[in-house]
């Protein structure tokens, strides 16, 4: 199941950098990206909200709440940002770093 997560992860962490380097070259990311972005990482999320509920003595805290911070952030920037609007690289970039951590901190979990 955790690893699961982590595929889910990684496609969402593909799929958002394909979002940011087409937000840096001044263009629109294609609706499709933007939206499996959005549903590799929910998905990801609630697989790995799921492996909580079902491990209760041991699950990755951290990372969950990590993910969750980084969720809102990409909520924010979904609903702020539009085709004819200013894109908010600054927030994309803080979201990917958070986003990053958040996957590092469950692969230490799972393999460390």
């Amino acid at each position: 199941m955790l690893y699961a997560s982590i595929a889910l992860f990684v496609l969402a962490a593909t799929l958002g950098a394909t979002i940011l380097v087409t937000w840096l070259k001044k263009k629109n990311a294609p609706k499709a990206v933007v939206y499996s972005h959005g549903l590799a990482a929910v998905s990801g999320l609630l697989v790995l909200v799921y492996y909580a509920f079902t491990h209760p003595a041991a699950y990755p805290k951290l990372s969950i709440i990590l993910f969750i911070v980084t969720a809102l952030g990409g909520i924010y920037m979904f609903l702020t940002s539009g085709p004819d609007k200013a894109k908010p690289t600054a927030i994309a970039g803080l979201h990917a770093l958070l986003a990053v951590s958040s996957l590092i901190t469950l692969l230490v979990y799972v393999w460390g």
